[in-house]
Order: structure tokens, then C-alpha cells, then sequence
């Protein structure tokens, strides 16, 4: 990754997950949960300068369509997974890529699923980007 936009959105993954695994990080000011997850991550050198406005962004509107975002996924799965069977950092991945493709619809889907798959290499197999392309790829709206 070497974009700061793909930076971004690595950040609101990353504040998607840590707010789904510890309560009271949901309210935590957003600029807040950003600033700890830069300083224990290694991103100040790759965002300095940043007001990191695609990641607030996205954060908000995920927490905001979170229940409709949930219900595009469910629609999208070609088995009778629910969304608890995920990963919880996957399915932040999945989230954040749902909300940006289906909801925020500024960049084209080709685009914003490579930019997801690259942030979920980051952290799984290529089994998981698989999954995610393909659920990506098959995204329906309610």
C-alpha cells in the first residue's frame, strides 16, 4: 500500500474492528480511536499531514448503516452464513467495502474491491480474499 487513501481506509478498518471487539471504544471520539490506532500501528510516517477525512468517513457511515450494510452482506452470501460465523476483522473489511461500493458509490467497484483486497492480504490468506472478492463482486441491495 502506498497511497494515502488506501492508508485511510486501512484506518477505518482497522477503527471498525477494534470498536466491534471492545465496547467502550464505540464512544471513543473517532479522532481519538484514530490517533491510538496510528500511534500503536506504523502508520505516522505513511499519514503525516493527513486530517484523515476518508477514514472519519467511512467510520461514521459505517456505524451510522451498519444495519443495512449487515443486511446487503447477508443478501450477498451465496450460503446461510450469518455474520457471526465471520472474523470480526473480516467482517469489518467487508463493512467498510460495502458501505464505500453500495452506499457512498463515488468510486468505481472494480476500483474500491482491489483497494479491499489489498487491505485484507494485509492480514489473511488468500482465502479470504477470495471470499471477499467473490462477495464483493456478487454485492445485491436490499
Amino acid at each position: 500500500m502506498s497511497d494515502i487513501k488506501s492508508y485511510q481506509r486501512l484506518l477505518a478498518v482497522q477503527a471498525i474492528y477494534e470498536t466491534s471487539i471492545n465496547e467502550t471504544e464505540t464512544d471513543a471520539p473517532i479522532d481519538d480511536l484514530l490517533l491510538h490506532i496510528i500511534e500503536n500501528g506504523n502508520f505516522k510516517n505513511k499519514i503525516n499531514g493527513s486530517k484523515l477525512l476518508l477514514s472519519k468517513e467511512i467510520y461514521k457511515g459505517v456505524r451510522s448503516n451498519l444495519e443495512k450494510i449487515d443486511s446487503i452482506f447477508s443478501n450477498s452470501l451465496n450460503s446461510k452464513r450469518n455474520n457471526q460465523s465471520f472474523d470480526k476483522l473480516l467482517l469489518a473489511i467487508f463493512r467498510c467495502a460495502i458501505y464505500e461500493i453500495v452506499l457512498k458509490r463515488e468510486i468505481s467497484k472494480k476500483i474500491l474491491i482491489s483497494e479491499y483486497l489489498m487491505i485484507s492480504n494485509h492480514f489473511f490468506s488468500n482465502k479470504e480474499a477470495t471470499l471477499l472478492n467473490g462477495v464483493l463482486d456478487n454485492l445485491r441491495e436490499i
